[in-house]
């Protein structure tokens, strides 16, 4: 294969409400809005852009049986942004309201971890490298 794909550049979010959204992400987790128009928001996950879009602008988009609407009962992604401190990451959001529906674990892989969700039910996972003894 000649071309390949090399990292990802920007990550798009369906969202239910741009507003409730844009709130959550820019008030709550403090992550710097880069743009907004009527239809999506974008957030500076420098180097990587998040952008959410409404899930009319998301039908116009792709197609209207591309988006679902409602959405499947589980997660079937997940977002992940590696921090320095995990459970000072987890205390500070906890105290603001998100939801987690993981406190932080060490993990078998080398890894502490902690999960949350956005409003729209999408699962992020902050991570720290196990600090060895």
């Amino acid at each position: 294969m000649a071309a390949k794909l090399k990292q990802v550049n920007v990550a798009v979010l369906f969202v239910a409400d741009l507003e409730r959204s844009k709130a959550f992400y820019r008030d709550t987790l403090g992550v710097p809005l880069k743009f907004e128009d009527k239809t999506s928001a974008g957030f500076d996950f420098d180097p990587m852009l998040l952008i959410l879009l409404d899930i009319a602008s998301a039908r116009d988009l792709l197609t209207e049986e591309a988006v679902a609407v409602p959405r499947p009962a589980g997660v079937t992604s997940q977002l992940v942004c590696f921090v320095d401190d995990v459970d000072a990451i987890y205390k500070e959001l906890a105290a603001r309201g998100v939801e987690f529906v993981r406190k932080p674990i060490d993990r078998e892989w080398g890894l502490r971890t902690a999960h949350f969700k956005d409003p729209d039910g999408n699962v992020w996972e902050i991570a720290q490298p196990v600090k060895k003894e």
